[in-house]
């Protein structure tokens, strides 16, 4: 019985859908080497801010108001964990997504978790400092993480690749701005909790770095492409959502002049151009702030 030939003007139906993202492979190491990590990195509010090292090291007075405005800014962002966690979980346990983008969303929330826990560190260490040191009332600094914590955020990415270079990008900025606002203040106990945050942060970015180049290595300069399409367009996080945001972002830079956001930019691009040569450890490493001794 011969064949009945197909209508050419039906269109064939697929199914297929793009892979998921990132590949099941560079997942599992680069999640293995952060968690391992992370353990190593480990550290309490409760040691920083405690009363030995507020009689010792404190000297919340050498703080100048701009930088009061600075760090209360960054308690803000780093605090607007249930809009962040919120977020992320909407997203990653979409019921809609094709199953083996679902498998790995689950296995990258490892990762989250961790991730939005070491932030939610950061939050507690500010709040502590800043009320430990009476340089803000308990009371009057509820009322102000309250305000800023109530906005929505919104994930400005629904494509997997392109969210994870602008975390990387942000997570890139941070740790550059905490390290730049930790030399320019002059209270001892505030620089060794910028420069342990600055080591989380590092950390954070190391991760989405290392997954992004592992899960391109075959075509980098398409990665390069997707990082410069991301750049252009690159806010923080929360920045449209902080009240006054201008004000407070202006007050930000001001702080820490020796912070320059292209840099974030060109550290990320110096990284891609590392991987091209070899891939090695070495090639993927991110300048990490040394974890100096209280004080000086």
């Amino acid at each position: 019985m011969d064949r009945i030939p197909p209508d050419r003007d039906e269109p064939e139906l697929t199914t297929s859908e793009p892979p998921a993202f990132p590949p099941q492979d560079a997942l599992d190491e680069v999640l293995y080497d952060y968690l391992r990590r992370a353990d190593r990195m480990d550290w309490s509010p409760y040691d920083l801010v405690d009363q030995e090292n507020m009689r010792s090291l404190a000297r919340p007075e050498r703080l100048s108001e701009q930088q009061l405005g600075a760090v209360k800014t960054v308690l803000y962002v780093e605090d607007h964990l249930p809009g962040y966690l919120s977020e992320y979980l909407r997203i990653m346990t979409d019921p809609d997504l094709p199953e083996d983008q679902y498998i790995i969303n689950r296995k990258t929330l490892h990762f989250t978790f961790r991730w939005v826990g070491e932030e939610d560190r950061h939050a507690h260490v500010l709040e502590r400092y800043l009320t430990l040191t009476g340089l803000v009332a308990p009371e009057e600094l509820d009322a102000e993480m309250l305000l800023e914590r109530k906005t929505a955020y919104t994930f400005p990415y629904t494509q997997v690749e392109q969210g994870f270079i602008y975390l990387a990008l942000q997570e890139k900025a941070t740790h550059l701005y905490y390290r730049a606002l930790a030399r320019n203040v002059g209270d001892p106990l505030l620089q060794a909790i910028l420069t342990r945050m600055g080591a989380d942060e590092a950390h954070h970015g190391a991760f989405f770095y290392d997954l992004l180049i592992k899960s391109n290595r075959g075509d980098l300069d398409a990665l390069s492409r997707k990082i410069s399409a991301v750049a252009a367009d690159f806010t923080m996080p929360v920045q449209s959502n902080l009240t006054n945001y201008r004000r407070q972002v202006l007050g930000l830079m001001r702080s820490a002049p020796s912070y320059r956001h292209g840099d974030v930019f060109a550290d990320m691009m110096r990284a891609v151009d590392r991987a091209r040569n070899t891939f090695s450890r070495d090639s993927l490493a991110l300048v990490t702030p040394e974890l100096t001794p209280f004080g000086k």
